[in-house]
């Protein structure tokens, strides 16, 4: 091994890269990973909606709801 490694010079260099490399990207992946945790949505969670004319969105969520 020591033969290998005398004879081809940029082969630790070549290993530390990888090394570093794959660091990368298991870091890129996790940072990324962690917006997933409500499903993969978007930060914004509200919805867009396209409402007809006369309907609005409620004002408080604690509106009263009547069963009928």
């Amino acid at each position: 091994m020591l033969d290998y490694i005398l004879s081809h010079p940029l082969y630790i260099p070549f290993i530390i890269f990888n090394i570093y490399l794959i660091y990368k990207v298991i870091r890129y992946v996790l940072d990324n990973n962690e917006g997933d945790e409500n499903g993969g949505g978007s930060k914004n969670d509200n919805p867009v909606l396209d409402l007809p004319p006369g309907v609005t969105l409620p004002v408080s969520d604690k509106e009263t709801i009547l069963n009928e």
